[in-house]
């Protein structure tokens, strides 16, 4: 995988909590309790999808994933954690794939959480708040990724992703499936479209 797959897929994978837009204390070096609740570890399950050389939409590959989230902190007029990701997958020889980032919140002027961020590779994206418990958005897909996922050069596409947190059992999870909706020529230079569920699967806060 190239770094441009990586940035997009993880972008799939991370915490976001559903909060509402509360002050974060007077003093900056307050953390807000929405920022101190992303700590945990988080358990995950994941499968990415693609097509085939017949342009059928197919299963490219699995994972599983433990996040780790902590040093919650206040600075640069940003309130957030950091994080590590371990992806073990399917079929895959050797230890488990590290990346490292932050995720949170930036600050108003007053001192309230704002927009929602996630950074890694030093890359920035901010997440739209939909409703309570739903948080989106909406990227356009690499070119880099769009060749793993079996399409030919010259493709281009859009991915929507749409984040669930529900409680299960009692446990917090956070339901995610993306939907990517692709543009290509094929052999017979007839163009064509798909839109397909390219990501499903979920992340469990554990004790």
């Amino acid at each position: 995988m190239r770094n441009a797959w990586i940035v997009t897929l993880l972008l799939s994978l991370l915490l976001v909590r559903a909060t509402s837009q509360v002050a974060g204390g007077d003093k900056k070096a307050d953390v807000p309790k929405e920022v101190r609740a992303l700590e945990g570890t988080y358990t995950g399950a994941w499968t990415m999808f693609g097509i085939n050389d017949k342009g059928d939409v197919i299963k490219r590959a699995a994972w599983t994933d433990i996040l780790k989230a902590g040093g919650a902190e206040v600075k640069g007029g940003r309130a957030y954690v950091t994080w590590v990701n371990e992806q073990a997958f399917e079929g895959a020889k050797g230890p488990p794939r590290k990346v490292e980032g932050k995720e949170g919140y930036l600050l108003t002027k007053e001192g309230a959480l704002g927009e929602y961020f996630v950074e890694m590779f030093g890359q920035a994206t901010r997440m739209t708040r939909l409703a309570d418990n739903v948080w989106s958005y909406a990227s356009p897909a690499a070119a880099q990724e769009l060749s793993a996922l079996g399409f030919p050069k010259g493709a281009t596409g859009q991915h929507v992703l749409v984040k669930v947190m529900t409680k299960e059992q009692g446990v917090e999870t956070h339901r995610i499936s993306r939907v990517t909706t692709v543009t290509w020529t094929d052999k017979e230079g007839k163009e064509r479209v798909v839109q397909f569920v390219s990501l499903q699967g979920h992340h469990k806060r554990q004790p």
